[in-house]
């Protein structure tokens, strides 16, 4: 996100510690995945959130299609970037029904 607003047309994930983020397994990160791919979804953001969330407002700002949560745990803003961009690679290789996913 340039200057704290998504892409023109992008679809928003926020990574999100606040009330309304859900906890997703990987099948739920693939099956959010493949609903935004098979709906033409051409852009995806994810935006890793402050540590107590997002505020309502950038909520409302931001509108985004899926809050996600690690649940409870805290962590430093680059390892959370790091943890997603490994999530989205295991639920591309779910749908792709890669042998990487069923190896861990």
């Amino acid at each position: 996100m340039e200057g704290g607003e998504p892409a023109a047309g992008a679809k928003v994930w926020l990574l999100d510690r606040g009330p309304g983020a859900k906890v997703l397994s990987s099948e739920d990160v693939a099956a959010a995945l493949g609903r935004e791919k098979d709906g033409g979804t051409r852009a995806l953001e994810v935006v890793v959130g402050p540590p107590d969330g997002f505020s309502p407002a950038d909520v409302s700002r931001l509108k985004p299609a899926l809050r996600w949560s690690f649940g409870p745990l805290t962590l430093p803003h680059e390892l959370a970037a790091i943890v997603a961009c490994e999530q989205l690679y295991r639920a591309f290789s779910i749908l792709a029904r890669s042998p990487y996913h069923l190896g861990h």
